[in-house]
């Protein structure tokens, strides 16, 4: 469904800093910072002790925050993830994770039976969860990888069922959100339910954390006035696809799956993630059918934004599956913000 929200405005100011006169190396170390001791070369990148201290904005209201363990777990070591990025002469980053799926995580095998939430009791699956609960585990980036990138986590987050709209994500998948804003601001990032579903109700909002999921910044003038900015030409905000400590969901609708028609979901699929007047997160959504297997898989795609006022945000994605390994990487290349 196209849908028209609520107007906002952006400003981005372009950074500024000695990293110009720099190589690409000399950058990436910079970003980094000095090292305390040598030690072997490893692919993953440091991970961060000590919690930086929140540059996102406030959010519109503590009073009705959940707690921050609802976002997950913090422990991604089930997918032996892994996280690396380079900086060019030209300060465009190229930001990696790798990771593989854990096959004790639970499919469904009988959707209309086990991902119906509205069976009692519900189908549970072999960890104890219902199918349809939500998996979510992130892991916040090293410091300077969201210097150069804007990103503050990364979240992994499986599907046994998939997730509407129906017959065109209802299938096993991981969706892989990479946050813009902290764990604390998402935590604050609730709203008014539809009763016995977990999705914003567009209709009755009573707190203006609720009420900033359908305010989304849209172009009020020239040839894209309408369109929803910071996101790719063509992409529509979903009425009914605002999730509680997530955000919103939009995507190109026009060439989306489409089961029913005979265009099963097999490729990544680009999805924005809009949140109080700006992007909270970006994602690929990925099919389990295109990270198993014992074939390789690829696909990539370039990315152009409407509207942009969000420096960072990723001009090509990539996704690489090798199938004697297992293992999946996602690649997102764009021009880094710390230069």
């Amino acid at each position: 469904m196209k849908y028209s929200i609520a107007l906002s405005v952006i400003y981005a100011v372009p950074l500024q800093s000695s990293y110009a006169d720099q190589s690409g190396a000399a950058r990436l170390r910079a970003l980094k910072g000095p090292k305390a001791t040598k030690g072997p070369k490893s692919s993953k990148a440091p991970k961060t002790t000590r919690k930086p201290k929140s540059t996102n904005p406030p959010p519109k209201s503590t009073d009705n925050c959940e707690p921050v363990a609802n976002l997950g777990s913090t422990n991604v070591d089930r997918y032996d993830y892994s996280l690396s990025m380079d900086v060019d002469d030209q300060c465009a980053y190229s930001l990696s994770f790798q990771m593989k799926h854990d096959p004790n995580l639970p499919v469904a095998t009988d959707p209309f039976s086990q991902c119906d939430p509205s069976i009692a009791p519900p189908a549970i699956a072999s960890d104890g969860l219902p199918y349809f609960a939500l998996r979510w585990a992130w892991e916040s980036v090293p410091a300077y990888v969201k210097k150069a990138t804007g990103i503050d986590h990364i979240s992994v987050d499986f599907n046994p069922c998939g997730h509407p709209p129906f017959g065109v994500f209802t299938v096993p998948h991981y969706d892989f959100h990479i946050y813009l804003v902290d764990p604390d601001y998402r935590s604050c990032m609730t709203c008014d339910k539809i009763p016995g579903t977990p999705i914003c109700n567009p209709e009755a909002q009573t707190t203006p954390n609720g009420k900033g999921f359908f305010n989304v910044n849209t172009i009020i003038s020239g040839p894209d006035a309408g369109k929803p900015a910071n996101m790719p030409d063509g992409f529509h905000v979903g009425i009914g696809d605002f999730v509680p400590l997530m955000g919103g969901h939009a995507w190109d609708m026009e060439n989306q799956p489409n089961a029913a028609a005979g265009k099963p979901w097999v490729d990544p699929v680009w999805v924005m993630g809009p949140y109080d007047g700006t992007i909270v997160d970006y994602e690929p959504m990925i099919p389990l059918s295109f990270m198993t297997g014992t074939g390789d898989k690829y696909y990539e795609e370039s990315l152009t934004y409407v509207g942009q006022s969000i420096n960072a945000l990723p001009t090509k994605f990539s996704a690489s599956y090798d199938g004697t390994s297992g293992y999946l990487t996602v690649t997102m290349e764009g021009q880094s913000d710390g230069c």
